[in-house]
């Protein structure tokens, strides 16, 4: 696919990104706590954000996908660290290299931001995408999270 293109996000982009979360949620095994309208908002948020980044794809001006990510410093790192969040592509766009796209967008922003590393993290139910990491050259490490 020679048409998609990948830029950032920008405020009107709002109704596209709003179907997408919506699929994004009804793709969660674990629902508990996710709100549609606190992602909303949290997407009005990133935008005036300087370290949250939002990419968005698109395919003949129409939103297909998107990726988040987030720049931050760490104690032991010597450059900038991105940090992958969440990545959707539209159920009718999967399989088309669109999710590559978006993550390669993602470390070419992180490269010109002086990161020397990205991090990403899934369920580990979610075979899929654990695939799909490890063929764009992510390496599978341990990662805990506690809800609270």
């Amino acid at each position: 696919m020679n048409n998609i293109v990948i830029r950032n996000a920008v405020e009107k982009d709002l109704l596209f990104v709003e179907n997408l979360i919506n699929e994004l949620i009804a793709s969660l095994n674990n629902k508990e706590g996710i709100e549609k309208d606190i992602a909303i908002n949290n997407f009005k948020d990133m935008l005036k954000d300087s370290n949250s980044k939002f990419l968005i794809a698109e395919i003949d001006n129409r939103v297909v996908g998107f990726i988040t990510f987030i720049i931050r410093k760490t104690l032991l790192h010597s450059g900038l660290s991105g940090l992958i969040d969440e990545l959707i592509v539209s159920q009718d766009y999967q399989n088309k290299g669109i999710g590559q796209y978006l993550v390669e967008g993602v470390i070419e922003q992180c490269k010109k931001l002086g990161c020397c590393e990205i991090e990403v993290s899934t369920e580990l139910e979610n075979k899929k995408a654990i695939r799909f990491y490890k063929k764009l050259g992510f390496e599978e490490k341990v990662l805990f999270e506690k809800d609270i």
